[in-house]
């Protein structure tokens, strides 16, 4: 079973890659009993975006 740490990482990256069957499955079983994970992957594409957001290049008039 994953912790707490694991199951976040896990989340972030299954934002750049296909998480395998056995990742998903683990994943699934903590966010089940875990609140504070399962609202971090709530969270998480909102705070990609955001990151997004701030990285994009902004007109000159913008600035």
């Amino acid at each position: 079973m994953l912790n707490c740490h694991d199951a976040t990482f896990v989340m972030s990256q299954g934002r750049e890659r296909a998480l395998s069957f056995s990742e998903r499955m683990k994943l699934r079983l903590h966010v089940a009993m875990c609140s504070g994970c399962a609202n971090f992957g709530r969270q998480l594409k909102h705070l990609g975006a955001a990151a997004k957001a701030l990285a994009a290049p902004r007109p000159k008039d913008e600035m």
